[in-house]
């Protein structure tokens, strides 16, 4: 357990029961740590009555001004809330009602403490077989709705006129193919970006480069990738358009990677070694369903591979996804919002 949650939560719930007396707690919220958080909730927020948003810090207050979304700050103290990840030490309180759900698709990584989950009434899984694995960790609060991140690539949101605007805003060239980097976290033990962030250049010049990293990643590697005349670096906001753009998506072991499968996208992704941040069964899972390098030099030769066979792994990403998302039909936020209001009923829409 973090922590802060032992030491806020006595003077916190104080607070609280004091500001509940007096009617002067908000109603249910929508916890944002980053803007991200904000926009994979948003598949959800259609089917609910509007949340107001309450930002982790100013700076992230700011940066969800940026994209037109007011916020108050912490601490905040309402009746309910939600979040997109396992952060109910915020709001100790064991009488506000809270519901986490997944910032990336499936555990790519082990779960983490169990406490931290049980904190919340529900946190909505991916699938039915990570709820059964997550119960096998002792977690008892999970609930399979699928990726709501995932919706607007399967129930017509993003059609073929929103990727021809996506490519024109990147300027991309249509006589080129294009590739997607994604990396996780590059002090995590399972990142390759220090493979390849300083060797885009060759590869820039023959195709559509595109590169989304972790939030935490080194400032070195991000200043190699943005400093490569020719690459286009997206951050790691919400990327679900450059997926669909990509002919090719090239990983390690970041989450990116089940967005893609999702997509039936070709993969390629570099050999990790297996550590204490390792999930075997999902390690196996990118092993069978990407084709895999060891050193950054087999890179152009796998990509013009993929690019020749697409479908080579075709239904090995098909069992992958059946493990990790049950079904990809557009509907997981409406799963989720359904869930939702049979805990916080006043959400629904009339």
């Amino acid at each position: 357990m973090v922590p802060a949650y032992y030491l806020l939560k006595l003077p916190y719930t104080l607070a609280w029961h004091i500001k509940h007396r007096l009617g002067k707690t908000e109603d249910v919220v929508l916890y944002c740590a980053n803007t991200l958080d904000y926009q994979i909730f948003a598949p959800i927020q259609k089917y609910l009555k509007p949340l107001p948003v309450v930002a982790k810090n100013r700076k992230v207050q700011q940066e969800l001004v940026s994209i037109g979304v007011t916020a108050s700050r912490l601490p905040s103290f309402p009746e309910g809330v939600i979040m997109c990840r396992q952060a109910a030490y915020r709001f100790p309180a064991t009488s506000i009602k809270k519901i986490g759900l997944r910032h990336g698709a499936y555990h790519f990584k082990p779960f983490a403490n169990p406490d931290s989950y049980n904190l919340l009434d529900r946190f909505f899984m991916t699938s039915s077989t990570e709820v059964k694995q997550a119960e096998d960790a002792g977690i008892h609060c999970g609930v399979a709705i699928g990726y709501p991140k995932l919706d607007p690539a399967f129930d017509g949101s993003i059609d073929a006129n929103t990727l021809a605007v996506t490519r024109q805003n990147l300027k991309l060239d249509a006589n080129k193919k294009t590739i997607l980097f994604t990396a996780t976290w590059n002090k995590s033990g399972l990142s390759a970006i220090s493979q390849w962030a300083h060797k885009l250049t060759p590869l820039a010049q023959r195709y559509n480069v595109l590169v989304t990293v972790h939030p935490w990643t080194a400032a070195e590697h991000i200043d190699n990738i943005r400093n490569t005349p020719g690459v286009h670096y997206l951050g790691s906001h919400d990327i679900l358009p450059h997926i669909m753009i990509a002919d090719v998506c090239i990983g390690d072991a970041s989450s990116i990677l089940a967005e893609c499968c999702a997509l039936d996208k070709p993969m390629i992704t570099f050999k990790m070694p297996e550590g204490k941040r390792t999930v075997p069964h999902v390690h196996k899972m990118i092993r069978n369903f990407s084709l895999q390098i060891e050193h950054v030099n087999a890179l152009d030769e796998a990509i013009q591979q993929c690019l020749a066979t697409p479908d080579a792994k075709q239904s090995q990403r098909a069992e992958a996804n059946h493990i990790m998302f049950d079904q990809l039909d557009g509907l997981a936020g409406k799963r989720a919002a359904d869930e939702i209001i049979t805990l916080f009923p006043q959400l629904k829409l009339n």
